[in-house]
Order: C-alpha cells, then structure tokens, then sequence
C-alpha cells in the first residue's frame, strides 16, 4: 500500500483537484491522508463533500503549520512508501503506479519522479533527472543538484520516517529531513516521470517570506544537516558544502540587521539559532 499525505490550509481553490487527483491514481492500493489544518477559506467544507473509503481526514485543533501537520499525517499512515502532496498540487494519473514499480523492482528505500512547475501564467516546465540510480555518496550529491530541491514527488519507505522525524518547523521543514533520508536509504531510483504537478503560488510562505526570515531557517536547516553528519559521517561532511552554506546564511542574517520587531515572530526560532551558534563558537 501507499499512503498519500496531503497538507492543506486555505487552498478552497485547488483542494478539489488536489484530493480527487490522488484518489484517482491507477495504482488502487492507496489510501488518502488530508490533514486540514484550521483553514479559514472553504477548505474544510470542501473535504468534507468527498466521499471515498481511502480518505481520511485529520483535522487540527489549531494551526500548527505544515511540518508539524505532515507529521501528524505520516504518524497515522499504514502504507509501505507514504508520498506528501501539497493542497494546491496535483498528480497525474500514473504517478503513484509508476514509482511504486520502480520501487518493487529495484527494492528501493527511495523513488523520485520529476516535477511540472505551474506557473502562474499557466506556463508549465518540467525538471528530471531522467531514470537512473543512485548510490553511495551520489544519492545526496544527485538531489543536492536538482533545479528544484523537493521532497513531495518522491515515494519514501515508511521505514525511513521512523528513522528520520518529519521536521515541525513551519519554513524550509523537508530539505533537513530529506538530507538525513537519502543517507539512510539503500539506493535512490529516479524516473522521468513529471507527473507531480508543482504550483507555483505567488502566496505560499516561500514567496512572502522576507530576506530575514528566508536567511534564519535556512541556517537552521543548515544547522540540522551540519549535526546529523557530524554524528554519522564527519568524511562526507567535510565533502559537502554544508559549513558554507551555514556561513553565508550568517551572513545574510547579519546583513538584515535584526530588529526585535523583525525577530518577534520568530522568536523561538530565533532563540534556538542563537544558542546553537554561541555553542559553536564555544567549541572553538
């Protein structure tokens, strides 16, 4: 079985299309996780019309965000692969079929397809990799090269969630999770299939986040990564550009010099970054 994980706040627009697209995949042995998380739109009303056996849906008490909701939805999924879909994204029919074969076929932990990026102006572009696999310290170096740096199109063993908790963090939450997965996973196959359907929405957190905010999670992702090798594999950290990319992310933080008014709403993240970073310049 797959379990398809859908997040959805305020997406009465494309909630429908989202739902129905996962339901109606050619690979039957699915069931359908909606974790709707205190929207203020339509969206709730909407979910509640569809009617299938393979949906669930959980609903929030309060707005946690999309990290802490695609763990709750992970947590309640029976499927041996889980995918995420977002509530504004769609799949093609065979997606799910596709991925799953490759997934048999090669007893894979992980199977990418690739991505249709929609954008606004209704122009579409694909991205793959074509299909290949990889190993070793390519299974990091591969996805670490993509255009677009995404989780959601991927089937992941459930196995490797346990192993690696989804991030509850409400910005920039899957790629220090997916880091540590694609370490763990046995082989990573890749297929050109674009079937996942990528919106990109001029309101989602990605495209209203400010300078400030976009350089604090980034360094907290960074921050993640960094400690996950430095416990597993301190060769390959030494390899990867992550100390960089944690460097320039100071960087960027410094130059929108903080304000309280600006660090308010990120308090607790902010918190969190500055104790980790004074305890590595302790270390020093």
């Amino acid at each position: 079985m797959v379990s398809i994980v859908i997040t959805a706040y305020n997406v009465e627009e494309w909630i429908r299309e989202c739902v129905e697209s996962a339901l109606g995949q050619t690979f039957k042995e699915t069931e359908v996780i909606v974790v709707e998380d205190c929207s203020t739109d339509s969206t709730r009303d909407i979910l509640s019309d569809i009617n299938d056996r393979r949906l669930r849906t959980l609903y929030n008490d309060t707005n946690i965000g999309a990290g802490a909701s695609r763990k709750r939805g992970i947590e309640a999924a029976h499927g041996e692969y889980i995918l995420l879909l977002d509530g504004d994204d769609c799949l093609e029919k065979n997606f799910i079929e596709e991925l799953y074969n490759e997934a048999v076929r090669n007893d894979a932990d992980i199977v990418s397809g690739g991505i249709t990026i929609v954008h606004a102006d209704g122009l579409h572009e694909t991205s793959s990799y074509g299909n290949c696999i990889a190993e070793g310290e390519d299974k990091i170096l591969k996805f670490w090269g993509e255009k677009v740096v995404f989780m959601n199109n991927k089937l992941i063993r459930r196995s490797l969630h346990r192993k690696v908790p989804y991030c509850t963090r409400r910005f920039i939450e899957d790629t220090p999770v997916i880091i540590p997965m694609l370490y763990h996973a046995n082989k990573v196959v890749y297929t050109r299939n674009c079937g996942y359907h990528y919106r990109m929405n001029d309101g989602s957190l990605t495209h209203r986040a400010t300078p400030f905010k976009k350089a604090l999670f980034r360094a907290l992702c960074a921050e993640d990564i960094i400690s996950f090798f430095e416990k597993e594999d301190m060769g390959f950290l030494k390899r990867m550009p992550f100390a960089t990319a944690y460097s320039q992310c100071i960087r960027a933080i410094k130059e929108c010099h903080p304000t309280p008014l600006m660090v308010e709403p990120y308090k607790e993240e902010w918190i969190e970054f500055t104790v980790k970073l004074m305890g590595r310049l302790g270390e020093k």
